[in-house]
C-alpha cells in the first residue's frame, strides 16, 4: 500500500439547540490535486433522526456526495462510522486515491444486527458492499451469517472486490464485552 499521504485529521465535536454535529476530515495529495474527505454526522433534535454526509472535494469542486439517514426511530438509532476502515488507498488507480469507509446503519431496540454499508469511491464511481453485522458477546455470535452483496461496479472490479472483502470481518464485527 502507497502511504505516500499527506493525512491531517479533524475531529470536531458542536452542540447546538437544534443539532449535535460529529466531522472528521482526511486531507491527501495524489496526481489530480489536493483532496479533502469530509465525514458528518448530525443528530437532529426536532425529528430525532441522524444523517451521515460524506462527500470529497477537490480545490473548489465537489467530486461526489454519499447521504444517508435514520428517520422517524422509536428505538436507538445506530449510525457509526467504522474507524479502521476510513483510507485512502492508491493502488487502485494508477497513484490517484480510491476514497474507503464503511458505517453501520439502524434502528434498533437492544443488541440487534444493523445494515453494514462499505464503500469505495474511485475517479468518481461509486461502488458498494453490503451486508449484516456480525456481533460477538463473550465467546458468541450472531448475525452476518449470510455473505456480504456487491453492487455492479464493485463485481467488474475484481481486485478492488477481493481487497474489500479481505477486510470485510474486521469491519463488520462488533465485538460487545
Amino acid at each position: 500500500m502507497n502511504w505516500k499521504l499527506a493525512i491531517a485529521f479533524t475531529f470536531v465535536l458542536s452542540q447546538s439547540a437544534f443539532a449535535s454535529s460529529e466531522a472528521f476530515q482526511k486531507v491527501w495529495n495524489d496526481s489530480s490535486g489536493k483532496h479533502v474527505l469530509i465525514i458528518d454526522k448530525k443528530l437532529d433534535s426536532k425529528d430525532g433522526g441522524m444523517t451521515l454526509l460524506v462527500k470529497q472535494v477537490t480545490g473548489n469542486s465537489k467530486d461526489w456526495t454519499l447521504k444517508d439517514f435514520v428517520r422517524n426511530c422509536g428505538e436507538d438509532i445506530k449510525l457509526d462510522i467504522a474507524p479502521d476502515s476510513v483510507e485512502v488507498n492508491k493502488i487502485f488507480s494508477d497513484g490517484v486515491g480510491t476514497v474507503l469507509f464503511a458505517y453501520k446503519i439502524g434502528c434498533v431496540g437492544g443488541i440487534d444486527p444493523v445494515i453494514v454499508k462499505y464503500f469505495a469511491f474511485k475517479n468518481g464511481v461509486k461502488y458498494s458492499l453490503r451486508g449484516e453485522e456480525h456481533i460477538i458477546v463473550g465467546s458468541e455470535g450472531f448475525g452476518g451469517e449470510k455473505a456480504p452483496v456487491p453492487d455492479f461496479n464493485l463485481r467488474n472490479d475484481k481486485s478492488l472486490l477481493k481487497y474489500m472483502m479481505g477486510k470485510w470481518d474486521s469491519i463488520s464485527t462488533t465485538k460487545i464485552n
